[in-house]
């Protein structure tokens, strides 16, 4: 046993579906799947299908503290090594590795699976601008690594906690999860994974410099919608769908097929990808 998924999900049982048929087929490393789902009542029922369709998945609702409950999940997890995801990423290519061991190298932060050699666009303001790696170079296990520190933060080559397909070490989350448990109450924080990463970024300074990735990456995020009210993140600009009406195919038994999707053009790890397409 390896590695211990921990995906959030609210509101879309067709994205989530497919996001965990993806995690299952090109990432067997993960030999336990956690998904902490808060869902509105209208999903109730395609929620109950899909845990009846996964029985292979631990199903946790959330609670009133999404810092709490992503501690408990971290510190009973079964594997020494944390991957989070949300419901709209997609795990497109295989992966695998003999041993994470290497993750235990103290000057390793993290092992990105939405990075690669492939991304070199941001979208920022509007616009398309080049996000290219530095001084990459390739380790003896055929991946790429960089410190973070080359980077103006901000970039992707230098965003190294992330809730979109990056590999932790579990005693370093821990760490993390525990810290954020405690102050938590003295901010008031939201509950929503975009939080959860907003917070998450008071660690970046002091922590190890150094980012791990296949060199060509593995994950991508679909954000054909928007879900949550805390960041007014960018989704359906180029696929809009609406939660509703995802629903409505899901609830008349419609599935997303992932080998019919097109993932060629991968620049950027959050990309829209036209889900409809692999509907059948």
């Amino acid at each position: 046993m390896l590695i211990t998924s921990i995906i959030f999900s609210k509101d879309r049982p067709l994205q989530l579906d497919l996001c965990l048929n993806s995690i299952k087929k090109n990432f067997k490393d993960s030999s336990q799947n956690i998904v902490i789902y808060n869902n509105s009542e209208q999903f109730d029922k395609a929620h109950k299908t899909l845990q009846e369709e996964h029985q292979d998945v631990e199903f946790w609702q959330q609670s009133d503290s999404l810092f709490k409950d992503i501690f408990h999940a971290v510190a009973g997890a079964k594997n020494d090594f944390i991957c989070f995801f949300t419901d709209d990423d997609i795990f497109f290519t295989p992966f695998a590795c003999r041993s994470y061991d290497f993750l235990n190298d103290t000057g390793l932060s993290c092992l990105s699976l939405r990075m690669g050699l492939n991304i070199e666009e941001r979208s920022h303001d509007g616009n398309i601008v080049q996000d290219l790696c530095k001084k990459a170079w390739q380790t003896d296990n055929g991946m790429i690594a960089w410190p973070k520190t080359i980077h103006g933060y901000g970039s992707y080559w230098s965003y190294d906690l992330s809730v979109d397909g990056h590999i932790y070490r579990k005693s370093s989350m821990l760490e993390i999860m525990d810290e954020l448990c405690f102050i938590q109450p003295r901010y008031n924080w939201g509950n929503t994974p975009n939080v959860l990463e907003s917070t998450m970024q008071r660690f970046w300074a002091n922590g190890p410099n150094f980012i791990l990735s296949p060199r060509t990456s593995v994950v991508v995020n679909s954000p054909n919608n928007r879900v949550q009210q805390t960041h007014k993140n960018k989704s359906g600009e180029v696929h809009d769908y609406s939660s509703e009406f995802l629903l409505d195919k899901y609830e008349s038994g419609s599935r997303i097929d992932l080998d019919m999707l097109d993932f060629s053009n991968i620049k950027c790890p959050h990309t829209e990808i036209d889900i409809l397409k692999g509907l059948k």
